[in-house]
């Protein structure tokens, strides 16, 4: 009969003892993660809603890693966001998706188009977020121009010389307007507008992509006022 190793005992039994130890670390680690996240889709959500930035169950919200897509599901209601209303999806389209905003395929194009050129630059592609929105101010000027200019110093100095107008055929859950934000994220810029539906916003974070929703609305709302009321001014 083979001599008892005690010493090779103790060690696989350390080994086992380890391995499930960090194996609840990371399931712990996860678990905080997901609660994070929720918390931040939770007051996001709310956040748009309360300010008027969409209707009932309009909009949608996502965030990304690089490989995994966390978006509100369909129909879910912004301000009355749960655990169940964020969906996680794969990077590339699945099953899954079904249950996810029909937006998604714009959201994905926006985080793969800034996923290559995160790649040509050399660079990570950490973590990143979309918001869009159906702002009244923002969607009203879209009906009216091809690019919204801020006139105020906070919207210049967010949001640069103006915002790009997206003319498209189809503009919910559209191929065309998947395509078209790619091409904006892929030259640089983290915002745009689809005529007569609303804003794109990319950021590194929904704290970040609300800031660049909620300046263009105010900038978009302080255009409305100059065109009812200070050209009509200056002209008296």
């Amino acid at each position: 009969m083979e001599d008892f190793d005690f010493e090779r005992f103790k060690k696989d039994l350390l080994d086992s003892v380890g391995n499930a130890a960090d194996a609840v670390s990371t399931a712990a680690r996860d678990t905080g993660n997901d609660v994070l996240r929720i918390k931040r889709f939770i007051e996001t959500g709310r956040d748009l809603f309360l300010a008027g930035a969409v209707t009932s169950h309009g909009g949608n919200l996502s965030e990304s890693d690089g490989s995994s897509i966390w978006i509100t599901r369909t129909g879910s209601m912004l301000g009355h966001l749960g655990p169940n209303d964020i969906r996680k999806v794969g990077w590339e389209p699945s099953p899954a998706d079904q249950q996810a905003s029909m937006e998604l395929l714009v959201h994905r194009a926006m985080y793969h188009a800034l996923a290559d050129r995160a790649a040509l630059c050399g660079e990570p592609f950490g973590t990143h977020a979309v918001v869009h929105a159906h702002t009244r101010h923002t969607v009203f000027h879209s009906l009216i121009t091809d690019v919204i200019a801020p006139l105020d110093s906070e919207g210049a100095l967010t949001l640069g010389a103006g915002v790009t107008v997206l003319s498209c055929e189809a503009t919910v859950a559209s191929e065309e307007v998947a395509a078209a934000m790619a091409s904006q994220v892929a030259a640089g810029s983290p915002l745009a507008v689809v005529r007569g539906h609303g804003p794109f916003a990319l950021a590194e974070s929904l704290e970040g992509a609300l800031r660049l929703v909620s300046c263009l609305e105010y900038s978009a709302g302080l255009l409305t006022l100059f065109e009812t009321t200070g050209r009509k001014g200056s002209a008296d």
